[in-house]
């Protein structure tokens, strides 16, 4: 990103992932510690999306797309590259969820999701947990 730069990692093995996460922080002189803490913006849960707004929100998606009548989470998240972890996470707590998008790159990150309300909402609180949990100044 302009600012601060983006350098992701994946790999098969969560073990040589972190281990390669820890050689780079080690490179740079640098700690977990040292990051910036992710805060919530703003976080929502809209309900029964008619379809005019699901086309709005739907006009610029090649795959995944909201449907007339799911419920919308929404939410934005400082640093914007949060918006990956809370994504991850909110697909872990609720598999029958839809990432309609997520960005993060930019100010701040957007996570839109779409699905059963119940799920919604669980993917929500799952979010704001992993990113309460994100140790950093």
């Amino acid at each position: 990103e302009r600012q601060f730069g983006v350098l992701e990692v994946h790999g098969p093995d969560l073990d040589d992932v972190r281990r390669a996460g820890q050689a780079i922080l080690t490179g740079l002189g640098a700690d977990a510690k040292d990051q910036l803490r992710p805060r919530i913006l703003y976080s929502d849960v809209i309900e029964r999306v008619t379809d005019a707004h699901a086309i709005i929100i739907n006009r610029n998606r090649a795959g995944s797309m909201i449907l007339p009548g799911d419920t919308l989470g929404v939410c934005e998240v400082t640093p914007a590259l949060f918006a990956a972890v809370a994504a991850n996470e909110a697909e872990r707590a609720a598999p029958e969820v839809t990432l309609v998008d997520v960005q993060m790159i930019g100010a701040a990150g957007r996570i839109y999701l779409s699905g059963p309300t119940a799920a919604v909402r669980r993917a929500q609180q799952e979010m704001d947990a992993a990113l309460a949990a994100v140790e950093g100044r």
